[in-house]
């Protein structure tokens, strides 16, 4: 069963949660369809800049309201973004919009370092290498990523510090399957979606920053104990599954999840 849902509207930015959502191609409709990233159109994410966890993204109408941690809020609309420009994430390049200089302003003093925000636009034009006819947000490499409570609490048996799921960053979490089963499942149905697994999720040191203090854990928990206890076969950290939308639709919290595969 689904117990929780998470978008993402700014990529490396605070969760955003959600009791229902529109799978598309791409996704969730409003999960990581902005960005911000390096004048050049290099992305930056919470692995070397904390200061993202202190940025919460909400979807509005006409684009985003953003809210920084300390009350200071920036309203962003669709409109803003004029300029199409080349952008890189892990090497792949494709374009995107770019913010008016105001709101890349803005975003720059909360980040004391100059960037831009980058909108994907109304329709991807970035394409997963893997599945070459399928879009994708900014998301690191696909469009959905879910995660199960009770692989959580088999790594949290091992680890001698707290984690929490935030620490992972899922759009799904499911429980009530036992520990790590997900990493089996090849095609899933949730509601009227099916989903194929792309691939297991390798994990990085992002998961050793608290995303309530923006803190690594000083011994790089759990990433540590992860890699130490939990790896595919080339004997990299993973944790959850990617997941590929095959279908448009509607999914929700208490959703149960169909084994097609």
């Amino acid at each position: 069963m689904i117990t929780q849902l998470f978008i993402y509207p700014i990529k490396s930015t605070q969760a955003y949660p959600i009791s229902q959502g529109i799978i598309e191609e791409k996704g969730f409709n409003f999960d990581r369809t902005f960005m911000l990233t390096e004048p050049d159109g290099k992305f930056i994410t919470a692995r070397k800049t904390a200061e993202l966890f202190a940025l919460f993204a909400y979807p509005t109408e006409n684009g985003l309201f953003v809210q920084h941690k300390n009350g200071e809020h920036c309203v962003i609309n669709y409109e803003d973004f004029q300029q199409l420009a080349s952008c890189e994430v892990w090497g792949t390049q494709f374009p995107s919009f770019v913010a008016n200089e105001s709101i890349n302003h803005w975003f720059s003093q909360k980040l004391n370092q100059p960037v831009q925000l980058r909108w994907l636009g109304k329709q991807s034009q970035r394409y997963i290498q893997k599945y070459p006819d399928s879009t994708v947000s900014f998301a690191d490499g696909y469009p959905v990523l879910l995660t199960n409570v009770q692989s959580l609490q088999a790594l949290q048996a091992q680890c001698p510090a707290p984690i929490s799921m935030s620490q992972f960053r899922p759009n799904i979490v499911i429980d009530d399957y036992s520990a790590f089963v997900e990493e089996t499942w090849n095609k899933i149905q949730i509601g009227n979606v099916t989903f194929i697994r792309t691939k297991n999720c390798t994990r990085c040191v992002l998961t050793s920053r608290d995303p309530e203090t923006g803190l690594n854990h000083e011994k790089l928990e759990p990433f540590r104990t992860l890699k130490k206890y939990h790896c595919n076969e080339k004997g990299e950290p993973i944790f959850g599954i990617h997941l590929l939308p095959t279908n448009t639709g509607i999914i929700r919290v208490g959703d149960t999840v169909k084994i097609l595969a």
